[in-house]
């Protein structure tokens, strides 16, 4: 830049002011939303209520406990300690659910260690598409630790 006379002359560099977005009101605006969906939410799943009707008898009791398939390590079927023959199976599983009154049994197979995993996984796979059947169940022994 010159100077005449103390003044000084010459171009201005003029610069472009940055342009700046504020993230804050965007932040702020995207809490409360959140916020407003947190409250919102279990009011909004808790509106159908439903008083159930009460009974002097408990028809879980029958449920609790499970229709027990045995499978020993020479692959013989037992269903509650009766043998029954591997083209049988099923429609004998099938009397002793009906026999326990029907639907949403458990079936607990206790399997030989010694029994390939694939054959009780077929043993499962069967029984899942019987009828009166809630789930099924896999038994075990607790593990414990030699020292």
């Amino acid at each position: 830049m010159r100077e005449i006379a103390g003044k000084k002359t010459g171009r201005r560099v003029n610069r472009p002011y940055a342009i700046e977005i504020t993230l804050t009101p965007l932040i702020d605006a995207v809490l409360v939303l959140l916020i407003i969906f947190m409250v919102a939410m279990p009011i909004m799943q808790n509106m159908i209520q439903v008083e159930l009707p009460t009974s002097s008898t408990n028809d879980d009791a029958s449920a609790l406990e499970p229709v027990t398939v045995y499978l020993d390590k020479n692959k013989t079927i037992f269903i509650e300690e009766q043998k029954t023959s591997p083209d049988s199976f099923l429609k004998d599983l099938e009397n002793t659910i009906a026999l326990r009154g029907g639907g949403d049994q458990v079936v607990m197979i206790k399997a030989d260690q010694s029994v390939s995993y694939g054959d009780v996984v077929h043993m499962v796979d069967d029984i899942k598409y019987l009828g009166g059947v809630r789930y099924v169940a896999l038994a075990t022994e607790k593990y414990s630790k030699i020292s």
